[in-house]
């Protein structure tokens, strides 16, 4: 499809398009070191199994998400899941009960550690000019802990430039789940025709635009993004490197 307009809405992946994000290499061992700080006498598994077991946990889930790629409508995995299935299935017992009383912390933990985030060049610009259009914007993002971005939007002073900020983890369903984005619009007061999404992944968000009926399925590559494990058979209709450069276009279209 050809973008012949503006759209009404603009809703935005957060990874990939909002900031670009880099893995510490000793991120978990970071993460067991606070986890095991946070959980203090509470009986709780060896340092070096803790550490293993995030890791092999993270490697499993990073597996899931990519097959979710292929179900209609996938639903999210939730905190729980992930900490007492993903981590720690095969602890002792006591320990299954330390971890239970602790996974949401632990989760926002691995979600805030694993990645070092930076905003991606010119989306404070983008947000900016929606504002001053009258275009509202929302972020429809898959996340193990969305409120780790939340709070991430927060601290970069950029939470007023979003009419709604919409997370998997949040919503139980993630992408290419049509109805993550058709929520994303409705948040906005619009239908998935009247919006464009931007997203970072073919397989994930592009789908997802073309399941859902967006109006403009705009695919913006992130440089720290993963190979992806297959193809699917979706064309963007509009390819962009940078949120400036998205601009750039959205300005031709306003003239």
């Amino acid at each position: 499809m050809s973008l012949q307009t503006l759209p009404k809405g603009l809703l935005l992946d957060f990874g990939g398009v909002i900031v670009n994000s880099e893995k510490p290499a000793d991120w978990q061992q970071l993460v067991a070191d606070e986890f095991l700080a946070l959980v203090g006498s509470e009986p709780m598994v060896s340092r070096d199994r803790l550490i293993a077991d995030i890791t092999a946990g993270a490697v499993a889930a990073g597996l899931w998400r990519n097959a979710m790629s292929r179900p209609r409508h996938p639903k999210e995995l939730d905190q729980h899941t992930y900490a007492m299935d993903f981590i720690a299935a095969d602890w002792p017992e006591d320990a299954r009960k330390t971890m239970e009383n602790h996974y949401q912390q632990l989760c926002y933990l691995v979600s805030s550690t694993k990645e070092h985030r930076e905003l991606r060049e010119g989306i404070t610009e983008l947000l900016a000019w929606c504002t001053q259009i009258g275009l509202p914007v929302a972020v429809v993002s898959n996340a193990m802990c969305g409120q780790v971005h939340r709070d991430y939007l927060a601290e970069q002073e950029l939470s007023d430039y979003f009419v709604a900020e919409l997370y998997s983890d949040e919503c139980e369903l993630r992408k290419p789940n049509p109805d993550f984005l058709h929520l994303g619009a409705q948040a906005l007061e619009l239908s998935a025709a009247d919006c464009w999404y931007v997203g970072d992944h073919l397989d994930r968000d592009v789908l997802c635009g073309v399941r859902a009926g967006i109006g403009g399925n705009v695919l913006m590559p992130s440089p720290g993004s993963a190979k992806r494990p297959y193809t699917v058979e979706v064309t963007a209709d509009l390819v962009v490197a940078t949120p400036k450069e998205l601009l750039n276009e959205m300005r031709k279209y306003s003239v």
